[in-house]
């Protein structure tokens, strides 16, 4: 645990071949999300493939900071990882209820309904652990070097 806190860039950086890699096996499904009168359609590895490109990011912002020689915030890495693993939870259980793009067509409705409140628990974890590591990013960078 100790080793995660201190290189947090190890845990994303190992989490992009797992996106890529769920991406590839899970090609065929498709995400309705229902927004008032619109209806989007998801490719599950698309999402999977941004999501990928999400967490580079993120290894590079807490590499950066270790490059430079700056010091992470304890409290707010483990903050930032532990709300980023709870939030993987809704989103591994939208990605595998996925169905294929015919059967989603088909029972649209049912899968709305399915998915629209793990969608939104999982979104807004995800949101604050976005902010919570633009904290720790912006705190850590600009207080002195230690």
């Amino acid at each position: 645990m100790k080793k995660l806190i201190a290189k947090p860039h190890l845990f994303f950086f190992g989490l992009v071949p797992i996106f890529i890699t769920l991406g590839f096996f899970k090609s065929d499904g498709e995400i309705s999300i229902n927004i008032d009168y619109m209806q989007l359609d998801l490719k599950v590895n698309t999402i999977c493939y941004l999501s990928a490109i999400f967490f580079s990011l993120i290894g590079l912002n807490y590499f950066s900071i270790l490059l430079m020689g700056k010091k992470l915030k304890k409290g707010l890495t483990i903050t930032h990882i532990a709300i980023q693993l709870v939030s993987f939870i809704p989103f591994f259980y939208i990605l595998f209820t996925a169905t294929k793009i015919e059967e989603t067509v088909a029972n649209s409705q049912q899968y709305l309904d399915l998915f629209s409140i793990p969608f939104l628990i999982g979104f807004f974890l995800f949101l604050s652990a976005i902010f919570i590591h633009l904290i720790n990013f912006s705190v850590s960078l600009f207080l002195k070097k230690q």
